[in-house]
């Protein structure tokens, strides 16, 4: 059985709780898509441990964790990660952790080309310029280097990277970015040495999921990123460059598309994004400020303030049908509390007006249209605090009860696990659905 965990909006809807709780009794744990531009936090002994590129289910000590080859690797990146784990004494680390030799590697002239790119463009996209745009672009284009090529004689990685990078320094040269361009004698010495210090977690991970799935194990797929960033569902072209969405998520993890699949998609009580694009519900002002300072709306991997706003279930509505999702998480229910009684007030969006219509889905041509939907909205008047003694839905406040009945027939999905404060443990699960 494989259980995928996957965002409903644009990211940061805390997909680490539940993958963690699925993990504890996991054989395999993979990350599939994206690179370090994705970020999420796992509790360890007490201590918060943010995590890019490593399966957060590598704490539990049975499980085999896989970056598959859908991931795109800054090397340095997991490297000090790896040396992050280690130093936490994570039990039998280098037997657990497994890497794709298939996987692409980002190097520094990608990271360069990225903010070229949004020097550029009339419409930013507001990249993290981490280099993940470029390295799918040079994988697409077929002049891409894989973890695998690390492990080339040095000669033989120059002579790749000196392919690769024709007309990127031409681009660089033509451009005033004359100091970008690039060494491929320099670059095959480091990343040769990065291949070395990797070699251990290097490798073809096809006969793992194989065994794994001959055997039934169970396998846990942790999303990157979410829904309104895939590269093909998304708000194109203000998204990722990787197929986010479940159907890339298995892909990217050489994961069979017949496989027996649960999918949960995971999100908060409120919406918050990072980066440009189009939020139907998104405040400004003080419900704004109220919404970020006290759901802490920084981003994990670059800290920047993220734009935050009212719940959307006309989103979560199109999401169960291109995500496939069977049950909702939703996170921040106590803070979503804590924000109306500071407010007076809670909104959810339920549907939207658009171009004439009310219509309960997110609409693909706005593009086109140049029309952002009009949320409409349903009121719920004050909040709640949820006190710690809280394990059971019966025992949630009726208000934020009855949040939860509006997400669940507006959404049309129903809501089976609550986030209900910041440890993995702070989760709500509704056994009877």
């Amino acid at each position: 059985m494989i259980t995928a965990i996957v965002g409903c909006k644009w990211g940061d809807e805390g997909k680490g709780k539940v993958a963690s709780y699925y993990a504890k009794d996991a054989q395999l744990v993979l990350r599939t898509t994206g690179g370090n531009n994705a970020g999420h936090t796992v509790i360890y002994n007490g201590k918060t441990l943010p995590l890019h590129l490593v399966p957060g289910g590598i704490t539990y000590p049975q499980t085999t964790c896989i970056i598959g080859p859908g991931v795109v690797i800054d090397p340095a990146v997991l490297l000090d990660e790896i040396q992050m784990l280690k130093e936490y004494n994570i039990p039998d680390f280098d037997e657990r952790l497994k890497i794709s030799g298939r996987a692409h590697v980002i190097f520094p002239y990608h990271k360069d080309l990225d903010e070229l790119h949004e020097k550029l463009k009339k419409h930013p996209v507001g990249t993290t310029k981490r280099g993940i745009g470029p390295t799918y672009s040079d994988k697409d284009n077929r002049i891409g280097i894989r973890i695998y090529d690390l492990l080339l004689e040095e000669t033989q990685l120059r002579e790749k990277i000196e392919e690769a990078t024709i007309l990127h320094n031409q681009n660089f040269a033509n451009n005033g970015m004359a100091d970008c361009v690039v060494d491929p004698a320099m670059l095959a010495h480091q990343y040769h040495e990065y291949g070395e210090r990797l070699r251990q977690y290097i490798t073809d991970i096809n006969p793992i999921i194989a065994n794994a799935l001959d055997n039934d194990d169970k396998i846990v797929v942790e999303g990157a990123q979410a829904f309104r960033l895939d590269i093909d569902h998304g708000d194109y072209p203000m998204c990722t460059s990787s197929n986010c969405s479940t159907s890339g998520a298995l892909c990217g993890g050489a994961l069979p598309p017949n496989s027996s699949i649960e999918v949960i998609g995971i999100d908060k009580a409120y919406n918050s994004r990072v980066g440009n694009g189009p939020f139907p519900t998104k405040q400004s002002g003080s419900v704004a400020d109220t919404i970020r300072e006290l759901g802490h709306e920084y981003g994990t991997t670059t800290k920047r303030p993220r734009d935050c706003g009212w719940y959307d279930c006309c989103i979560s509505n199109s999401a169960k049908h291109i995500l496939g999702v069977n049950y909702l998480c939703i996170n921040h229910l106590d803070t979503i509390g804590l924000i109306g009684k500071k407010l007076g007030y809670i909104k959810i969006c339920v549907s939207y007006n658009y171009q004439g219509k009310v219509i309960d889905y997110y609409p693909d041509d706005i593009s086109l249209t140049g029309e952002v939907p009009t949320p409409i909205y349903e009121v719920l008047s004050g909040g709640w605090e949820i006190d710690s003694s809280c394990k059971t839905y019966e025992q949630l406040p009726e208000l934020a009860k009855k949040f939860i009945r509006i997400i669940e027939k507006s959404s049309h999905i129903p809501v089976k696990f609550l986030g209900t404060g910041p440890a993995n443990d702070d989760l709500i699960i509704r056994e009877d659905i």
